[in-house]
């Protein structure tokens, strides 16, 4: 009986050490996502309301502090779904020696039939090139009807949906206004529509040229000037659903707004901030939202999204198309 007691005193003792080596390590880490947060979020004032205050209380609790360490991870990116913004969560640390593995296919297309393509972009991180290729295979008169495929895209680069509106459009595209965080140091407020009017335009649309544009003006507007190019010339159809997010939000949005192409599918994520990467330490980086957006309009899409012109379940969206649409695949 004695032995027993001295075996269970000693568990205690192991997983009480444990607990609370977690507890330190888990607090040190908020520390400093929090620190990072402060710093680089787009409008400080974010961290001023209700839901941001309780979920780092939440945090910061005892009872999450005591959770081992995927499960404390979890919790952190779950209760951020709770936050009056997003592009704000944890993210693993890729391998340089596994990034590669099992990366999905982020652009193809294919023709349904002789009246019919089908372009699947599953991601917009593939970048301007692969996305320019893609179309001119397709070409602006080849088929009557053009199926994109939006559905379970997060985004990516800027440069790939600029490809992409020019090739639906020759008219300008006015993808909206983007504030950071020195908007926000001057201004308590998102841009008025006279403030829109004001903004610097983007002018090089590359990755490059967006950084560069973020660290050098507070505010600037993204306006894709008219093209004399030729354009696809049959009827459009995009297929969204609820994780259609961020990059993909303002091009949907004009789309629809201008009747360039039928939104088929359920409303869109709400997630429309950009966000950059900062490291914690070396298993996680913390994603951070480092500017606000507006429409041109001067509306906000982040916890909004964009509605679908035709709702239909997601996984039935193509079938609907075709099916309903008169259009027939082989």
């Amino acid at each position: 009986m004695k032995s027993i007691t001295v075996l269970f005193i000693a568990l205690f003792i192991t997983f009480s050490s444990i607990a609370q080596e977690n507890k330190s390590e888990h607090k040190a880490f908020l520390d400093k996502v929090f620190q990072l947060l402060e710093q680089r979020v787009a409008n400080p004032r974010w961290l001023e309301e209700d839901s941001f205050i309780k979920f780092k209380h939440h945090m910061y609790a005892e009872e999450t502090l005591n959770l081992d360490e995927k499960e404390f991870y979890l919790t952190f990116n779950r209760q951020c779904k709770t936050l009056s913004f997003t592009h704000f969560y944890l993210k693993k640390v890729k391998s340089t020696t596994t990034a590669s593995e099992g990366e999905i296919e982020k652009l193809s297309w294919k023709k349904m039939n002789d009246s019919t393509a089908y372009l699947d972009v599953r991601s917009f991180a593939g970048g301007a090139r692969q996305m320019y290729q893609a179309l001119q295979e397709i070409g602006t008169d080849t088929f009557e009807n053009l199926i994109i495929d939006l559905r379970d895209n997060g985004g990516g680069s800027l440069d790939a949906p600029v490809i992409l509106g020019q090739f639906l459009t020759p008219n300008p595209i006015d993808a909206g206004v983007y504030l950071t965080r020195g908007w926000y140091t001057n201004h308590t407020k998102p841009a008025t529509a006279e403030e829109i009017t004001s903004l610097p335009f983007l002018m090089d649309f590359t990755y490059a040229g967006i950084s560069k544009m973020f660290m050098e003006n507070p505010a600037f507007r993204m306006v894709v000037p008219s093209h004399n190019n030729p354009t696809f010339k049959g009827k459009v159809y995009v297929l969204i659903n609820e994780n259609t997010a961020s990059a993909c939000e303002p091009l949907i949005y004009l789309l629809k707004e201008q009747k360039i192409a039928t939104l088929v599918g359920t409303p869109s994520a709400g997630a429309m901030l950009s966000g950059a990467s900062f490291g914690v330490n070396e298993n996680f980086d913390v994603f951070i939202p480092i500017a606000d957006y507006q429409t041109y309009k001067g509306s906000r899409l982040d916890k909004v999204g964009v509605a679908p012109d035709v709702y239909v379940e997601s996984d039935k969206a193509l079938e609907y198309i075709l099916e309903k649409l008169n259009l027939k695949s082989k």
